[in-house]
């Protein structure tokens, strides 16, 4: 299997074959972040990022936007405290009724370096004969899992959507007019202060509906620079702090969606001219699975429908 210049030596199949023995099988739901909430959305971009991307959605003009707030989890039944990876999906609406998506998580780097040791770490969690200590030990002892350990040590319980940080994971390239690229990373941070706290729900969507009735909902799109020394093509390893940052513009929720955006796919490689994929092989591998996802969501809702059609 190939998909640009990264050769896979997993396919799509086998990733969700074995996200489902993992979590079992949820008809008609996302292999993954299966529950979640959507909004309207309005991103106002910033006159700094334009000279560095063709981009329409990076211009000076507003551009319409949806947006899905998610759990980690592959079941819609999941207790939220259980899952501290959240997910922010955002898809760009450009002119001509094309499209871009931003597929974003409140941590700041991948699990694994390649689609294999992915799959791997799935395999090795769908293990019944293991405890969950003797899992994380397995985990540990690989070098193919070395931000695992720091990553589970530095989660907590998510208070709100509305104040979560959320991190591409991938690295893509900007490119100019002159035809001149540069690596970035993208990150939504919320405008939100931690004193605007609405209540102790745990219910996230609640949680995130009442502060909209109380005030907007913003998050600010930085833009990180890599330089030299800095690894494009491997999502698990972070870039120093101290890179340039830049203020790619404001996106501001409007109303809930009461679709839930879920006929919506956000594969993160769906990009216009003025952004381009670098080699990274997750962020690669990730859009296969995406397809692969939604196959099996689109037969089992045609299933549905046939079923429904016999019964009247």
């Amino acid at each position: 299997m190939r998909m640009g210049n990264c050769p896979f030596s997993v396919t799509a199949v086998e990733a969700v074959d074995t996200i489902e023995q993992v979590a079992d099988v949820h008809v008609g739901y996302r292999r993954a972040h299966a529950k979640g909430v959507a909004y309207d959305a309005m991103f106002q971009p910033s006159d700094a990022i334009a000279k560095y991307t063709t981009a329409p959605h990076f211009q000076t003009q507003p551009v319409q936007a949806i947006v899905r707030f998610s759990h980690s989890s592959p079941s819609p039944h999941s207790p939220e405290l259980l899952n501290p990876i959240k997910g922010m999906a955002v898809r760009f609406m450009l002119e001509n009724g094309g499209f871009t998506n931003l597929t974003m998580a409140n941590i700041p780097v991948f699990v694994t370096k390649t689609p294999e040791a992915f799959v791997q770490l799935l395999q090795v969690f769908a293990k019944d004969t293991l405890s969950f200590k003797e899992k994380l030990n397995a985990l540990r002892d690989s070098p193919e899992f070395h931000t695992i350990p720091k990553l589970l040590s530095s989660l907590k319980p998510v208070r709100s959507f509305a104040l979560e940080s959320y991190h591409s994971l991938h690295a893509y390239y900007l490119v100019n007019t002159h035809d001149e690229k540069v690596a970035v990373r993208f990150k939504w941070e919320p405008v939100q202060s931690e004193t605007a706290q609405l209540s102790n729900s745990t219910d996230l969507e609640t949680e995130l509906e009442q502060r909209m009735e109380k005030e907007q909902v913003k998050f600010r799109l930085m833009v990180q620079f890599a330089e030299g020394t800095d690894l494009i093509n491997d999502p698990s390893t972070p870039w120093p702090e101290d890179r340039k940052n830049v203020a790619g513009g404001v996106l501001t929720l409007s109303r809930r969606r009461e679709d839930g955006a879920e006929d919506y796919q956000f594969d993160p490689t769906v990009l216009p001219k003025g952004v381009e994929c670098t080699d990274d092989p997750v962020l690669h591998f990730r859009s296969q699975a995406y397809e692969e996802s939604a196959n099996r969501r689109q037969r089992e809702r045609d299933l549905d429908k046939m079923n429904g059609n016999l019964e009247m």
